[in-house]
């Protein structure tokens, strides 16, 4: 049913970052579902920023990329699926400029002008200075290559170059050991901004953006997930987790393996198994018991391999606001078999991978 009453984001005014609740959501969200969240690459920590950024990130992971890109530019808004903002709980998780999707007009009936311009309110964030989140392949999907990426970015970076706007392209490449795995590994892989190239004297608006866009998509590609096909794309990912399981970056190992696929399918190693980590894990399950089955529940009903995050995310949340009190009162009654027993759990909950995966995720 055709619904364009939306009104936007809170506390996303241009130039300004996400509202600290979104990005607080994000950080506590990301540290505790996935196994670690990593930076390498051109900037493997946050450094300061010398310009705007226009950052143009692979989409991997459904919504939850917007977290994972926030771990390395915390600073960051971004450009968000109209869809996202008309659920409620999302809506509380996620901010960001509202953006319509062609399917977005097919499935709600949604009319572009029922909203500000999505280029022109890309372009006030960045001439305001502020550091702006571009998925330019528009949704995600866990295949072996990229979508087709669309041209937004390229007309930004043209319109803010006409205007002499001081800004940076950051390409960023999103990898997920297991996209669909509680405690997997995630690394965002930041590459060096972009050195776009000058207009062309009486060069037309289109034909700029087309060159600037083949920049755009070639450094992209650099980055993230380009494989020929199906297959490649399992031996690559292979070799990326057996280098990782041997405590190097898995982004930068699938990089390298990508440009030079394997012949055969590496074997990854099986994590070792400590002592005590059956006892720990069943603390930790027993304890959190309603949100893991909230969540596990939620991941079953999820349409994609790349929308799992997505809905045990949102159903864990909603599951821990009322379960969470109730430890918060058993804790109040019984303080000490409470914090052996949290204690315990906290080390199954690191141990989980190893224990449950068998294997380095």
């Amino acid at each position: 049913m055709p619904n364009t009453a939306i009104p936007p984001p809170d506390g996303d005014a241009p130039g300004q970052p996400l509202p600290w609740r979104v990005r607080a959501i994000a950080a506590l969200l990301r540290s505790v579902y996935f196994g670690r969240v990593r930076i390498v690459g051109a900037r493997s920590a946050p450094a300061p920023r010398a310009a705007a950024r226009l950052i143009v990130a692979s989409h991997r992971n459904g919504a939850i990329d917007g977290y994972t890109v926030l771990h390395a530019f915390p600073a960051a808004s971004g450009l968000i699926s109209v869809q996202l903002l008309k659920h409620p709980v999302l809506r509380w998780l996620i901010g960001g400029i509202a953006v319509v999707r062609e399917k977005d007009r097919q499935r709600f009936g949604e009319a572009r002008a029922a909203i500000p311009d999505p280029i022109e309110a890309g372009c006030a964030h960045l001439r305001a200075g502020g550091d702006l989140i571009v998925f330019p392949e528009g949704s995600s999907e866990w295949g072996h290559r990229p979508l087709p990426y669309q041209r937004g970015a390229a007309r930004m970076a043209r319109v803010l170059m006409d205007e002499g706007a001081r800004f940076e392209v950051v390409p960023v490449g999103l990898h997920y050991m297991w996209p669909d795995r509680f405690r997997s590994r995630a690394e965002v892989l930041v590459g060096a901004a972009l050195t776009l190239p000058p207009r062309d004297a009486g060069e037309a608006d289109r034909a700029f953006e087309l060159r600037l866009h083949a920049v755009i998509s070639d450094a992209l590609d650099a980055v993230s997930v380009n494989c020929p096909d199906a297959e490649t794309f399992a031996r690559v990912e292979a070799a990326a987790r057996a280098e990782a399981a041997r405590g190097g970056s898995y982004a930068q190992a699938f990089i390298a393996s990508q440009a030079n696929p394997p012949a055969t399918r590496a074997e990854i190693p099986r994590a070792r198994r400590w002592p005590w980590d059956g006892l720990a894990v069943a603390a930790f399950f027993l304890l959190m018991a309603p949100i893991l089955l909230a969540a596990w529940l939620a991941g079953r009903k999820a349409d994609a391999r790349n929308t799992v995050t997505l809905h045990r995310m949102i159903a864990g949340t909603l599951a821990a606001l009322p379960w969470l009190p109730c430890l918060g009162v058993l804790a109040w009654h019984w303080p000490g078999p409470m914090a052996g027993w949290t204690l315990l759990a906290a080390w199954g909950w690191w141990r989980w991978p190893q224990f449950v995966h068998g294997e380095f995720a």
